[in-house]
């Protein structure tokens, strides 16, 4: 059996949701549904997925070894998927550190205000969708990591 074949979701209708051990972030398997003319999955926002998105963003064509993300948000919310490929995405909530490997377009991971989120060991082919609950702003973005400990710190 192919690693591609083991990674394979088995069918299903429903949606599981999984607590981190980071504060407020949660690990959605989507439904799949097996099909003749091509598989799917859904997921809609508001009920279960955790908010309704006004912008999404795609990553695509990472090379090797490079980092996207590392920066917290004030205010906005993410939802990732990988839809293609795979990355990993690390949380970090100034506490607690917590790894999640994307694999597949029915795993999904939301990352609330106020953690800071890497995606790194990007798949060659790795396309990582990521829907947020604004619209861009640059002051909502903590970049340095430093001031993000001190504002975690701050707010518990």
């Amino acid at each position: 059996m192919s690693a591609e074949q083991t990674n394979r979701p088995v069918p299903s209708q429903s949606v599981t949701i999984q607590a981190s051990k980071v504060r407020g972030v949660r690990s959605y398997e989507l439904p799949y549904i097996e099909d003749a003319r091509g598989n799917l999955t859904v997921g809609e926002f508001g009920n279960p997925l955790p908010f309704v998105p006004q912008r999404y963003f795609i990553t695509f064509a990472i090379p090797s070894g490079t980092l996207r993300g590392e920066h917290a948000h004030r205010l906005c919310a993410q939802y990732l998927t990988c839809v293609h490929g795979s990355c990993y995405v690390l949380v970090d909530d100034g506490t607690t550190r917590e790894e999640y490997f994307l694999d597949r377009p029915t795993l999904g991971l939301y990352v609330p205000p106020m953690v800071w989120a890497t995606e790194c060991k990007h798949s060659p082919d790795s396309t990582l969708i990521v829907f947020a609950s604004h619209h861009y702003d640059a002051a909502d973005y903590i970049r340095d990591y430093d001031e993000f400990m001190r504002l975690a710190a701050a707010t518990g």
